[in-house]
């Protein structure tokens, strides 16, 4: 089960077990006496004085073992992780921007009722603010692309990609308010992020997320990145996997992304956003990585 499910399933467990003890409580109220003798109870006595939390749940689902309430909560497990398995879920990622045409990307999107994810350099936010506070307040997920997008300087030690994500982490936190820990790094973290700079993000809490699908989109100017992503798509769902597929907050791609919103949206998908209570997903080296330049 994965770390969102457990997440799901414990805070399920809590909002059920809070239901009970509050019904209980005045449950047993009301056997002795009238509805303003309960509420003379309630005054003087308040709410009661413990809640059980999250991590608590374990215990109470085992003493509640066997009773009705006990069965709903399994059966309740049973339908969100088989909900999630039905569902066909796609995760778009936007990279590069903001651009100057990401009010039109946002448009489209908005239009198809499309969640996304932008990967966001630093100095593209402070260039198009406005922007990226309508992506926060539209409830789209927004992370970091470091700051200089440049291969030598990102990937020149240890620190460098921790220092521009940092970076990139405060400037989008000051126009937003948002301290985002969702990072992409330029290129991909295959071949360049070594094992000792994946650590070092990962030792500051940062979540490194690479993609299942390329689309290519930045190598021409036409709609044949559609194509690549609707297989690639249809491969994903076949091994039953939630693709995250690669794009870029740019011209081109924005012109032709409404055919594939509409295939998405035709063919019973769910566009949904990376979250931070995810496993992210990221590249391994498996001796595929070497430093910049050598």
């Amino acid at each position: 089960m994965t770390n969102k499910q457990n997440q799901r399933r414990k805070r399920m467990i809590y909002e059920i077990g809070a239901i009970i003890i509050i019904l209980l409580f005045i449950v047993g109220f009301s056997f002795r006496g009238t509805e303003d003798d309960v509420m003379v109870a309630v005054k003087k006595q308040g709410p009661p004085n413990e809640i059980p939390m999250m991590e608590n749940a374990p215990q109470l689902k085992q003493t509640m073992k066997g009773s009705i309430y006990a069965t709903s909560i399994i059966q309740k497990e049973k339908e969100v992780i088989q909900q999630e398995k039905n569902q066909k879920i796609v995760y778009l990622t936007f990279d590069d921007g903001p651009s100057s045409d990401a009010n039109e990307l946002l448009d489209v999107l908005d239009h198809y009722g499309a969640k996304a994810t932008f990967f966001m350099l630093a100095p593209h936010i402070k260039a198009y603010p406005d922007v990226v506070k309508r992506m926060v307040k539209t409830g789209y997920a927004v992370g970091l692309h470091g700051v200089t997008h440049d291969a030598r300087q990102f990937y020149h030690s240890k620190k460098s990609p921790l220092h521009e994500m940092q970076e990139d982490q405060k400037v989008l936190e000051k126009i937003t308010g948002v301290k985002s820990t969702l990072i992409r790094t330029p290129y991909g973290s295959v071949p360049y992020m070594l094992d000792s700079y994946r650590k070092e993000i990962e030792l500051y809490g940062f979540q490194l997320w690479d993609w299942d699908i390329d689309s290519d989109d930045w190598k021409s100017n036409s709609k044949a990145y559609v194509s690549r992503v609707i297989n690639g798509i249809k491969f994903m769902d076949s091994i039953g996997k939630h693709p995250v597929i690669l794009l870029h907050d740019r011209g081109p791609t924005i012109k032709y992304l409404p055919i594939l919103l509409n295939w998405l949206n035709k063919n019973h998908y769910v566009t949904k956003n990376l979250e931070e209570s995810m496993d992210a997903y990221s590249f391994k080296c498996n001796d595929r990585c070497h430093p910049y330049g050598s």
